[in-house]
């Protein structure tokens, strides 16, 4: 899967993102398992490139790297991590929570920067993941 690609658009989440990696425990083991030390929230990359989702679906049945949550609170979930490169320019990991119906189409990706910000890109814009390991 290294080197593969996942293209899609950027999309606004519902702001989950932004309180999950922030968490003590996820932050902690975002930076020893996928060394990303993450700033506050995640890109939504929608999947919409037909070539990409057949990659997303083989992607999500490899084991990925664990997260494992701590708690078991209705809103608290374990996720598998990818580590990617963002655009080519920015590291971060694929966070795939580990929930029943998590929409199909949907990446959520962590980041050391604003990706937004640093990309210059918003809702909508071609975003390139590609996978690292």
């Amino acid at each position: 899967m290294k080197d593969e690609q996942l293209i899609g658009r950027l999309a606004t989440g519902i702001g989950i993102g932004t309180s999950f990696t922030q968490l003590p425990w996820a932050k902690q083991q975002f930076v020893e398992r996928v060394g990303v030390d993450p700033f506050p929230g995640t890109i939504n990359v929608i999947i919409d490139d037909p070539e990409s989702m057949p990659v997303w679906v083989r992607l999500k049945q490899t084991d990925g790297i664990r997260m494992e949550n701590p708690n078991d609170g209705p809103h608290d979930c374990d996720a598998k991590c990818w580590r990617v490169s963002i655009d080519g320019k920015i590291d971060g990991a694929i966070v795939f929570p580990l929930v029943p119906d998590y929409p199909i189409a949907q990446v959520e990706v962590i980041a050391p920067v604003g990706v937004r910000d640093v990309l210059g890109i918003e809702d909508g814009d071609t975003v390139t993941l590609t996978i690292r390991d």
